[in-house]
């Protein structure tokens, strides 16, 4: 056997290890999900008291189609406004955001607050802007294209009861997702990730990464943390290892949600995922050293900041599998090893796909066309990946790059959309 087939043979076991270690978080979200109900229904229960103060961060920048709906989402949230605070930090808005946020300061000074940024670095640097004006005990992250749900910070209080937990992450839902095909599929995605992956992981307490809106953190563990990284294309994320490295403990909560934009544009989507995709890929690198202390949560953790290093792998195996079944013409093992994992990855995103189309409500038989659209986004996601990787090899320019909203939908502020999703 020469070199390349070693080599070929090693990356695709650490792929079907992946596949095979991911499954398995999956299915054990997907059986919790009673479980999970019930602990949304008991807690729901239990949050019906206003302790602690709250201290929200919205950075915003030309989000005039969006940061009305946004705020007026965050007066609508039920919690005493003398618990309040709403830090606007404007990025030198040039479409009238600016002026929108000033509104709000004018006619709820008490609660709200509008900085602006001289220079604009990207969402970390705005976010950090904010701390040296919180007053609250926990600080919140909303993006400017959020809706959150009016029970949010109740919710949030009752996690917080446990002195233990320094975080919280929810939910966020799709509030546009029946604006075209793309929408659509994104929406379902999101719906895997916290309905599988987040809650088997919440399951199985293994490593829960914050997500960048709808997230909440003590304020004085946030302050010794020194804040965000302004470094980190995915700050977010980074924060959540910077804690775990700190044996701080994260918690998922499926009950707290709050509804944000879907990307409806494909370009939209891919410059939102290239900086997604090589955020995760740098931060990997960054916090190999988790792996020096190993436990359950920093195992994880590297295991699931890998994601685009294996959609990388994947696309080459596909890429590797097509070359020698069309132009070669020979079986091979490394041929059949790759086809073997090719077609375990295919069994995998149908079954991934059937649980999802069954959970589009309501059910009908139709759902099932929305199987193949999962596999070809599956399919142009790991190009997005490789992408993302070539530009972190090449050390191309890191830019922050904001995702572009459009504003077209008002949920319903009453409407529960958490247990939609369970």
């Amino acid at each position: 056997m020469i070199v390349t087939d070693i080599i070929s043979i090693v990356l695709l076991s650490v792929l079907l290890f992946w596949s095979v270690y991911n499954g398995s978080i999956i299915y054990v979200g997907i059986r919790s999900k009673r479980k999970i109900r019930a602990l949304v229904q008991a807690e729901s229960e239990d949050s019906q008291t206003a302790e602690l103060a709250f201290s929200l961060i919205v950075p915003t920048k030309n989000e005039k189609s969006v940061i009305r709906r946004c705020l007026d989402g965050i007066l609508n949230i039920d919690y005493p406004k003398g618990k309040l605070q709403v830090i606007v930090v404007d990025g030198k808005s040039i479409d009238g955001t600016r002026e929108i946020c000033a509104e709000f300061e004018a006619k709820y000074p008490a609660v709200f607050k509008v900085i602006s940024e001289e220079t604009t670095h990207g969402k970390p640097a705005a976010l950090n802007l904010a701390l040296p004006f919180i007053t609250g005990d926990v600080v919140g992250v909303f993006d400017a294209d959020s809706v959150p749900e009016k029970d949010v910070l109740l919710r949030v209080n009752s996690y917080l009861d446990d002195k233990k937990i320094v975080a919280v992450q929810g939910i966020t839902t799709s509030i546009n997702e029946r604006s075209n095909a793309l929408t659509r599929v994104i929406a379902m995605e999101e719906r895997a990730w916290f309905q599988m992956l987040m809650s088997g992981r919440e399951k199985l307490q293994l490593f829960v990464p914050l997500t960048g809106s709808c997230q909440f953190v003590r304020r004085n563990v946030l302050e010794s943390m020194g804040g965000w990284d302004e470094n980190s294309l995915t700050e977010d994320v980074e924060l959540a290892l910077r804690l775990v490295e700190k044996n701080h403990l994260i918690r998922f909560a499926p009950d707290i949600c709050s509804g944000q934009e879907t990307p409806t544009a494909l370009k939209s989507l891919v410059k939102q995922r290239v900086r997604w995709y090589r955020g995760y890929m740098e931060t990997a690198l960054k916090y190999g050293r988790l792996l020096n202390s190993i436990n359950k949560r920093t195992l994880d953790a590297e295991i699931s900041l890998a994601g685009p290093y294996m959609m990388v792998v994947s696309l080459l195996s596909y890429i590797n599998w097509f070359i020698v079944a069309v132009f070669l013409s020979q079986s091979t093992p490394v041929l059949n090893f790759t086809g073997l994992v090719i077609a375990l990855t295919a069994v995998s995103l149908v079954t991934v796909g059937v649980a999802l189309t069954n959970s589009e409500k309501p059910i009908r038989l139709r759902n099932i066309l929305w199987i193949p659209f999962i596999y070809v986004y599956w399919l142009m996601q790991m190009l997005i990946a490789g992408w993302a990787f070539l530009k972190l090899v090449f050390r191309a320019k890191r830019d922050w790059t904001k995702t572009a909203k459009v504003g077209l939908e008002t949920p319903n502020p009453d409407k529960k959309r958490s247990f939609d999703m369970i």
